[in-house]
């Protein structure tokens, strides 16, 4: 953990201790959603089903996870690259 104390602190004091410790260290632009934002556009960017990653994060509303993943930038395959890859992935099944 990068600052254990943050486990034992009331959940409603914990972003502002994290700020408190950022400011101490000279680290600036960075909060605890930082990390939510960048989990769900890791997510979203792997491809993971958007009700799953909804369901770690908490999220009971799509627009709320969307609004996370929204930076996220997603490369999408043509359909003869993802045939390809679904071609070999079933051969290495076998």
């Amino acid at each position: 953990m990068l600052f254990p104390y943050l486990s034992i602190v009331r959940a409603g004091d914990r972003a502002t201790e994290f700020g408190q410790r950022c400011r101490q260290l000279g680290i600036k632009g960075v909060t605890l959603h930082s990390y939510r934002y960048a989990w769900a556009e890791r997510a979203k960017m792997a491809g993971m089903p958007e009700r799953f990653a909804m369901e770690n994060l908490g999220h009971n509303s799509k627009a709320v996870h969307r609004a996370y993943a929204k930076k996220a930038l997603m490369k999408i395959p043509s359909l003869e690259e993802y045939e390809r890859e679904a071609t070999v992935k079933v051969g290495l099944a076998t």
